[in-house]
């Protein structure tokens, strides 16, 4: 549980220190690039307000808005499932969807109000034969510190958007820790209603 709470503010401090990237740079950036690089620049300039930082709740809806425009969250929860997809109800999937992105805004909130200090490098992307397909890879640096690996998996839906699916911090995947938690639920309780109350529960707190 530790763990997965590590990777998911990594995930966030990555999002955060892409402010940090020199702005005459961006037009060198590819567009899977710059939708992260915007995307957290807006959220740094927002969540750095003090209407923002010291209202939590207002924060959180704010990080939702920004999250959900470049995040498929319907595919991250699909994926987090695994196989036990097939299992859900129409209902049951979507308030598994509802609660895991609220778990993840709201933490992903509070680690925004945290980190600073970062700033981001790009290395090249890694695209395969399929041209919708792409993993942008950077290195968080921040001063005193080893440098952070972490890498966003991205498809283009059928808009031609591209959007994130996982996230790897220095090679695990985000979506393979969340699914491994929940699988050990499942198996514990037989049915995706307990992953759904341990969330909601986890949220209520």
């Amino acid at each position: 549980m530790h763990k997965r709470r590590q990777l998911s503010r990594l995930f966030l401090l990555f999002c955060l220190v892409t402010t940090f990237y020199p702005i005459n740079a961006l037009a060198n950036l590819s567009p899977p690039q710059q939708i992260i690089q915007n995307s957290a620049d807006r959220i740094k300039q927002t969540i750095g307000q003090p209407a923002y930082r010291n209202d939590f709740i207002k924060a959180t809806h704010f990080v939702d808005d920004v999250i959900g425009e470049f995040v498929d969250m319907e595919r991250v929860a699909v994926l987090v499932l695994g196989r036990h997809i097939r299992q859900a109800t129409p209902a049951q999937r979507q308030q598994f969807v509802k609660e895991f992105r609220t778990l993840l805004v709201r933490t992903y909130t509070k680690a925004f109000q945290e980190y600073t200090d970062w700033h981001i490098t790009f290395s090249p992307q890694i695209s395969g034969e399929d041209p919708s397909r792409t993993i942008v890879r950077t290195t968080v640096h921040q001063p005193g510190q080893q440098p952070i690996n972490i890498n966003y998996r991205m498809i283009k839906n059928r808009n031609g958007e591209w959007k994130v699916f996982d996230i790897l911090i220095e090679g695990v995947s985000l979506v393979t820790n969340y699914r491994s938690t929940f699988n050990r639920e499942i198996a514990q309780t037989g049915s995706i209603d307990g992953v759904i109350k341990m969330l909601v529960d986890r949220n209520r707190r």
